[in-house]
Order: structure tokens, then sequence, then C-alpha cells
């Protein structure tokens, strides 16, 4: 069954850019090994399980080394570092492997290289390293197996949507991430591999951190016209925001493109950029996870919301339009939840008969940016869902994402011709 989707959401900006070429088989050989497959991307779903988790603790030690001049494993925030002008340098030094190896397609290299990059303050997610190694894992373990192109090409997607189970303990929303962003055909051949990887990903997930929902906030009043009202203008400046995300995303590129083709040390001036910006800021730099819960119970500050929906918009914009890294998943639920509450708390104070909920407002901001980014909306809906495991933010998250979705390919030539 060929995927219409996808002739939309490879417009878009995937949470991880596919560097893994793998050429195409003979045509008309065909896969049909679904079980073998399958058994295969269970196994690389479980060592990406443990490899997801050796990424977040290597980036989490690099970032206190680099900053705090000590070594812990333990999620640890920028803003109280004491490094001075020494900020500026960081970024670059920790960018300086993932440069050094920008010639190379191997994702195995340009994940380690990308760990690095993030430990040292890079604004990505965990999942942008995890989500490329898995993929490069499954694709090795395909040629281990003796697995044809076509069948290692479906590995490669099995891993790294697998990484949504292991990291967020959204098994569904994995398969659904295959099936909009990576599938260009569905058949029973490449889907049921995804889903036993993705199982088996967030089995692992529970398994070593419980079932207790990655997002969590306080009890929601009940949902009412003028609230949902009040989370749709939220969604459709979010939205606009992000197609003007993927606008400059494509122009940063293309700029870098030309500048790297008479040297790729270039590269290094997103992350001095990254740099200059966390010196004003620190809380622009790193993956940013930390300040999701205090988004959530808006225990944050106007500088903070400042400092997540803007500086840190600019610095990932550059880092990951330059080095083509693919968006991610925690930048955009950090930059778009920041945006969504800087919108919504001078909507509340204009409005105050509108009675809408912080935490249900960050949440609209983060499926506004995630769909209107990627163009994986239902990828979108059910991540949050998952997420909360709180069927309440339901139509609020399902509104935003299919407005923000529809801001996105508004006008769009391939999804008119499709």
């Amino acid at each position: 069954m060929i995927n219409k989707l996808y002739a939309i959401t490879k417009n878009g900006w995937p949470p991880v850019v596919a560097a893994v070429h793998i050429p195409a088989d003979v045509p008309g050989k065909r896969t049909s090994r679904t079980l073998y497959l399958s058994v295969a991307a269970i196994l690389a779903a479980a060592a990406g399980t443990v490899a997801a988790w050796a990424i977040s603790v290597i980036i989490h030690a690099v970032t206190s080394l680099a900053y705090y001049g000590e070594m812990s494993t333990a999620s640890t925030g920028i803003e109280n570092t004491e490094q001075g002008w020494w900020i500026i340098g960081i970024p670059v030094a920790g960018a300086l492997l993932l440069v050094a190896i920008a010639r190379y397609t191997s994702p195995l290299l340009r994940a380690m290289g990308l760990t690095v990059a993030i430990g040292a303050g890079n604004p990505l997610g965990i999942e942008n390293a995890a989500m490329l190694f898995n993929g490069g894992l499954g694709a090795w373990i395909g040629k281990l197996f003796r697995c044809t192109n076509d069948e290692c090409r479906i590995l490669f997607t099995a891993g790294v949507c697998s990484t949504l189970g292991s990291l967020f303990g959204a098994p569904v929303a994995a398969v659904f991430l295959a099936l909009e962003v990576f599938l260009a055909e569905w058949t029973p051949g490449n889907i049921l591999p995804v889903a036993a990887a993705a199982a088996t990903a967030a089995a692992g997930s529970y398994l070593y951190r419980g079932t207790s929902p990655v997002l969590s906030f306080t009890p929601l009043p009940a949902m009412n016209a003028k609230a949902v009202a009040g989370y749709m203008i939220v969604a459709l400046l979010v939205g606009l925001w992000a197609r003007l995300s993927i606008v400059l995303y494509r122009l940063v590129e293309k700029w870098f493109g030309k500048l790297t083709k008479y040297n790729t040390w270039y590269l290094l001036l997103a992350a001095l950029l990254t740099g200059i910006i966390g010196y004003i800021s620190p809380r622009i730099l790193g993956t940013g996870e930390g300040y999701i819960r205090d988004l959530l119970e808006a225990h944050v500050t106007l500088a903070i919301l400042f400092a997540l929906a803007f500086l840190k918009w600019i610095a990932w914009l550059f880092f990951s339009g330059a080095n083509k890294t693919g968006s991610g998943i925690i930048p955009l639920l950090v930059i778009g939840g920041a945006m969504g509450l800087l919108i919504g708390a001078p909507l509340q104070m204009a409005f105050p008969s509108l009675m809408i909920n912080a935490g249900v407002v960050v949440v609209v901001g983060m499926g506004a940016m995630l769909a209107g980014t990627t163009r994986a909306v239902l990828t979108a809906i059910i991540l949050l869902l998952e997420m909360t495991h709180d069927i309440n933010v339901a139509l609020p998250a399902i509104l935003a994402c299919i407005l923000a979705y529809g801001i996105a390919i508004f006008k769009s030539k391939k999804a008119q011709n499709d």
C-alpha cells in the first residue's frame, strides 16, 4: 500500500535525519521474511534501549564535567554554572568531534559525535543521538543477519522509531512515526518489525523507570468551549511559529551547505553562536529537559520563557540546520511549551473568563510545535497522550496538532498534488 502521508511529511523537519545510505535492492526483489526481520528488530530494540540509556548517562556526565568540573550522571541544568566567558567555547569544543566526522555517513559515528556535542551544551535532545545510534545499530544487525538492503533499511527505521518507546514510553507513537515519516510503502513486512521493536523498547522503559507518565501536572478543571477557544488561539500562533521555523531551517541548511563546500569547519560557527547565546542566557544550553516539569507547573519567570521560546529557538535552529541533525523531540517540546505559556499567560489576563489551564496550554504549545515542524500529526497526537496518560488533554491536543498541521501544509504544492 502506497503511503500518501509520506509525500507530505518528507517535506517537514523530521526528528532525525536518516544519515545511512543503503542502496536499493534489485527491482522485483521483495521482503518476505517478516518473522525473521521481527526477531532482528527485537534484538536491535533491546540493545538500542540500553544504548539510549547509556547515551543519556554520557550526555549528563559530559555536561556536569564541562560546566561544573565534576563527574555526575544526574540530569543537571547549566543555569548555575560559573564558567564565565568559557561558556562560549565549550559548545564549540564539544562540536569538534561532530564536525571532524561530518564527511562520514555512518550513523553510529555521527551519533557519537552528537552525544559529545549535546553534552557540551549544544541545544539538541538526547533522542537526537539515540535515534541515530539505534538506527545505525539496526542496520548493522541487519548486515550481521545477512539481510537484504531493503531489509536493512526496515531495521534502520525500526531502530530509530523504537527510541520513542525507550525514552518516552510511547510505543504506539513510535509505530506511527515510522508510518508517517519513514515508510514510503505500508506492508506487513515493514510494519510488523517496527511494531515489535517499539513494544520491546517500551517494555524495557517500563522495567527501568516504571509506568509513571513522562509529562505530569495538576488535575485539570472541566473543559469548556471558551477554554478550548483559548487553546486554539495558542495553537494557531505556535503553528505559525512552527511554519516559520521550517522556512528558516531550510535557509540555514542551504547557507551552511554552501559554506561547507569550501571547508566543513564552518559548521563550528553554529556552535559558536550557541556559545554566545549561552553566555547571555545559560538556560538555553543542553537538552532543556529539566524545564519541562517547570513549564507544566508554570513555575517559570518571564525571563525563562523568553530564553526558552526565542533564544533557545535561535540556537537550536542554527545548530540543527547547519549539522543536519533533524529537529529532535525534546527541543520541540521545550520551545513549543514555552511559547504556548508565553502566549497563554497574557491571554488569560486579558480574558479572565477563559479559565485556561497552564499545563494544558503548555501541552497545546508542545503539540502544535511538534506537528507543525515534523508534519507527523498522528505521531504528535499519540505521543502527547502516551506521555501524559491523561485523556483530559486529548481534545485540545488533537485540535492543536491538526491546526498546526493545517498551517504547515497550507498552500504546500506537494500536499496539493498528492
